[in-house]
């Protein structure tokens, strides 16, 4: 029911959202960006709202330190976190087999990299240099692709996060795009 997007350029990162909030029945629109800033991170989350706001509000990360490694950073400290809150808080977790997994997928902007936290907390970095999430993912993905790496970041999120919303109608604006420093 959105569209994140993020790219690296440059040695920075970026990130995007979409506003759309609601169902197949209802359409509104959030009042702020559906990424925020923690612990030096960019966090974009794509799914149950009450994910977010304990990630945002209630989840404590320590800050990365010197020459640590990014992944095991976001596998160890992050996602684990993440994991526990989710379970400790009440939000949307269940039990697949023995792998518990959420209705939520994040992307991480830290240290001029993208990566993705997807529902079963696994921490992926995409070859790429960029991702999306979301209802449209796959719009998103397919302009960051036809687009040229040497482009402004801000006008290539802006239309990976325009055409997910000319073909999805579960993503629309205004939308929201920042550097990640």
């Amino acid at each position: 029911m959105t569209c994140i997007v993020a790219l690296e350029h440059a040695g920075a990162a970026w990130i995007g959202s979409d506003s759309f909030m609601g169902s197949a029945d209802v359409r509104d629109q959030t009042d702020r960006p559906k990424f925020f800033a923690r612990a030096g991170m960019a966090i974009g989350f794509a799914g149950s709202f009450r994910g977010a706001q304990l990630i945002e509000h209630r989840v404590q990360f320590r800050p990365i330190k010197a020459g640590e490694d990014v992944q095991r950073y976001l596998v160890v400290e992050v996602a684990r976190k993440i994991r526990s809150s989710f379970s400790r808080e009440g939000a949307a977790i269940r039990t697949i087999g023995e792998a518990d997994s959420h209705d939520a997928e994040m992307l991480v902007c830290l240290q001029g990299q993208v990566w993705t936290i997807q529902d079963d907390y696994s921490v992926i970095r995409s070859a790429h240099g960029f991702a999306a999430i979301g209802a449209g993912q796959l719009f998103a993905l397919g302009a960051l692709a036809a687009s040229s790496p040497k482009a402004a970041p801000r006008a290539r999120l802006m239309a990976a996060l325009r055409a997910a919303a000319k073909l999805s109608p579960q993503v629309s604006g205004p939308f929201h795009v920042a550097e990640v420093t």
